[in-house]
């Protein structure tokens, strides 16, 4: 029993020193050590921000469309005549029809083409709306070329939710 407890103390006396040795070596190793601290200097060419500013994007590429996006649409609800902002951007060289519809296909409006830089504020749908939010709705964009055959180009269709309010 004697030497039990002998070995015991001797164990408790090799773990208490493996953890200073541990901890002393710690202290010393830093696989991190600090940078050298630099002062930054402020930039004295900056000017005070008044807005966004145009910058130089390349050359408009004209076989390119530009798709105006949207997450959501309120209308009015219980009316079919809504306040809308539907445009064909000015630097598109195609025309547009663009359509609402609910998830399920219903055409609730349907444009017809519109030209580059024109835009429909008012609209009248095909059937008043309960309130409530209308969701994975879509604004389908479909793009003719302008020529004499108004050729059929790519489109898009955009899901967004409808938010029918009072």
């Amino acid at each position: 029993m004697k030497n039990k407890k002998i070995w015991i103390a001797a164990a408790v006396i090799l773990l208490a020193a493996a953890v200073g040795i541990g901890v002393a070596v710690g202290m010393k190793w830093n696989p991190y050590p600090e940078k050298e601290k630099s002062i930054e200097k402020v930039d004295n060419s900056a000017e005070d921000w008044t807005g966004k500013k145009e910058t130089y994007s390349g050359e408009k590429n004209t076989d390119t469309i530009d798709i105006p996006g949207f997450d959501a649409m309120n209308l009015k609800a219980g009316v079919t005549g809504q306040s809308v902002n539907l445009f064909n951007p000015e630097q598109n060289n195609c025309y547009f029809k663009v359509s609402i519809l609910l998830s399920d296909g219903t055409v609730l409006w349907e444009s017809d083409l519109l030209e580059p830089g024109k835009a429909v504020y008012e609209i009248n749908i095909n059937q008043a709306l309960e309130a409530g939010e209308y969701e994975n709705a879509v604004l389908k964009y479909q793009c003719f070329a302008m020529d004499a055959e108004q050729t059929p180009l790519n489109g898009s269709e955009v899901k967004l939710t409808l938010n029918v309010i009072e």
